[in-house]
C-alpha cells in the first residue's frame, strides 16, 4: 500500500509542477499568440541561477527564489519588447524569433556551465516520515507539491477575483471584444509577460531540484508546456492541473514499474496519445 501511496504522491507532486511549467507559457500565448519556444530555456536559465547560488555561495535552494523571482520577469519583459519588433504574420515570425532566443540562451549556458548535467540536491536529502500513512517523502517532493499548488492557486484567484485578472481572461477569450470594451491590450501584454516571468522564476529552482539541468534541457520543458496548453486549453487552470497530474502519474508509474530510464519514453507516448485521441483537449468535456 505504501508503494502505491508513494506513487500517487510522487505523481501528483510532479504533475503539479508540470502544470506550473505550462501556466506561464499558456498565459503569454493566450494574450499575445506568441508561440514562445524560449520558455523552457528561460526556466533552465532560472534553474542555473539557483544552482550557481547554491553551489558557489552555499545558499539554500529556497533562498534563491527572491533573486530568480526578481530577475526572470525582467528577462520575460525584454522578450516582450523584442517581440514588439516582429512583423506580420506574427505567430509564425514570433516562432522563429523565440527559437533564435532559445538557441542564444542555450549556447550561453553551454559556455558558462559546460554540457555536464547538474542537480540541486544536498549530499544527504532530508526525509520527512508520515508514520500513520507508512510514507516517507523527501523535503524536495513536499516543497515541489506545496509551492506548485500554491502558485497555480494564487494565479487562479488572481484571474477570477481581480480586475486585471478578469481583463486578462477577457483578452485571452476575445482580444477584439476586449479592446472594444476599453481594455488596454498593450498593458495586458506586459502583465502576461510579467506574470509568466514570475512563474518561470519559481519553476527554475524547483526544476533544478527535481530534474537534471543541462543547456539543452529547455526543449523538454517547452514540450511539456506546449502539449499541456493544447491539452487543457489556454487560461483553464483546473484542466491544466488535470493534464499535469496525468503526465506526472504516468512518469512515476514508469519509473517504479519499468525503471527511471523509461520515464521520458512513457511520457512522450502518453503526450502523443493525448494529442491523437483528444486533440481538442479537455475543454469540450468541461463545458458540456
Amino acid at each position: 500500500m505504501s508503494a502505491g501511496l508513494h506513487l500517487l504522491v510522487s505523481g501528483f507532486s510532479l504533475g503539479s509542477f508540470y502544470a506550473l511549467v505550462a501556466l506561464g507559457f499558456a498565459l503569454i500565448f493566450g494574450v499575445t499568440h506568441a508561440f514562445n519556444l524560449a520558455h523552457g530555456e528561460l526556466i533552465i536559465l532560472s534553474g542555473y541561477l539557483a544552482y550557481f547560488l547554491w553551489r558557489a555561495l552555499e545558499v539554500h535552494p529556497l533562498a534563491t527564489l527572491p533573486l530568480t523571482l526578481a530577475l526572470m520577469p525582467l528577462f520575460a519583459l525584454a522578450l516582450a519588447q523584442l517581440l514588439r519588433l516582429v512583423r506580420e504574420p506574427f505567430p509564425m515570425n514570433s516562432l522563429v524569433v523565440t527559437f533564435g532566443v532559445a538557441l542564444v540562451v542555450e549556447q550561453a549556458l553551454l559556455y558558462a556551465f559546460s554540457a555536464d548535467y547538474r542537480l540541486i540536491q544536498p549530499a544527504s536529502p532530508r526525509l520527512v516520515p508520515f508514520p500513520a500513512l507508512g510514507l516517507i517523502l523527501t523535503e524536495t517532493q513536499i516543497t515541489l507539491l506545496i509551492l506548485s499548488l500554491m502558485a497555480t492557486g494564487l494565479v487562479h484567484l488572481w484571474l477570477t477575483r481581480t480586475f486585471d485578472g478578469k481583463a486578462l481572461r477577457a483578452t485571452i477569450q476575445n482580444r477584439e471584444a476586449a479592446r472594444l470594451v476599453g481594455i488596454n491590450l498593450g498593458r495586458m501584454r506586459t502583465v502576461a509577460f510579467a506574470v509568466g516571468g514570475l512563474l518561470i522564476g519559481l519553476a527554475g529552482p524547483l526544476y533544478g531540484q527535481t530534474l537534471y539541468l543541462y543547456p539543452a534541457g529547455g526543449l523538454e520543458a517547452t514540450l511539456i508546456a506546449v502539449v499541456l496548453t493544447i491539452f487543457a486549453g489556454v487560461g483553464r487552470i483546473p484542466t491544466l492541473l488535470v493534464g499535469g497530474w496525468v503526465l506526472g502519474l504516468a512518469e512515476s508509474w514508469a519509473a517504479l514499474a519499468l525503471g527511471a530510464n523509461w520515464r521520458e519514453l512513457v511520457s512522450a507516448l502518453l503526450l502523443l496519445l493525448l494529442l491523437i485521441l483528444r486533440p481538442e483537449g479537455l475543454k469540450i468535456r468541461t463545458e458540456a
